[in-house]
């Protein structure tokens, strides 16, 4: 799935009546299954693959040489996932006018399990592929024990919050009306 996919499930948390049970999205029920897969941030793992693939590509030397391109690489991505998602859920909270944008997407955003969960796995993602700043500086045995214990950690983060991602918000509008946005605009 992709953070679009979670960020469409935050809008829809929003607009869901905080009296029913379930959140649905395309008609369907969101299970605890649906909402784990949606997190995985593909459009963020996509680019830093790509990069890291790009870089070790073009160099000829030793992956120790490109150490600080690799640090900077992970911790860039890493900052950009909860960036990336609150823009989104901003964007599509924006152009769904069921929720007003100002007050479900403002600086309370960040603690939303659908921008923090990506965030983690991305994190994890990070930290246990190939090409990773840890794989050059670590032992192959120790950075294997450093994927598992980053993947295992995560997965479990993530586990947890994703049962709130099932659920209505408790969310009510203020009294501001939605402005209306315009299609030219978009």
């Amino acid at each position: 799935m992709s953070l679009s996919t979670s960020t469409t499930l935050a809008v829809a948390r929003d607009a869901t009546d905080p009296g029913d049970k379930a959140v649905t999205l395309d008609d369907q029920e969101v299970t605890w299954g649906k909402a784990l897969v949606s997190v995985i941030p593909t459009e963020v793992l996509a680019a830093y693959t790509a990069g890291l693939g790009l870089v070790a590509s073009l160099t000829s030397s030793a992956p120790e040489a490109y150490w600080p391109f690799r640090i900077a690489w992970y911790f860039g991505w890493l900052a950009a996932t909860p960036v990336i998602a609150w823009l989104l859920f901003w964007r599509k909270a924006k152009a769904a006018q069921t929720v007003a944008a100002a007050d479900v997407a403002g600086r309370k955003a960040a603690g939303r399990a659908e921008i923090i969960a990506p965030t983690l796995a991305a994190a994890a993602w990070f930290t246990a592929m190939p090409g990773s700043p840890w794989q050059v500086h670590l032992s192959p045995g120790a950075f294997q024990i450093t994927a598992l214990v980053a993947l295992s950690a995560g997965s479990l983060l993530v586990g947890f919050l994703v049962p709130a991602m099932t659920k209505p918000t408790s969310y009510k509008p203020s009294a501001r009306p939605v402005p209306a946005t315009d299609d030219h605009n978009r």
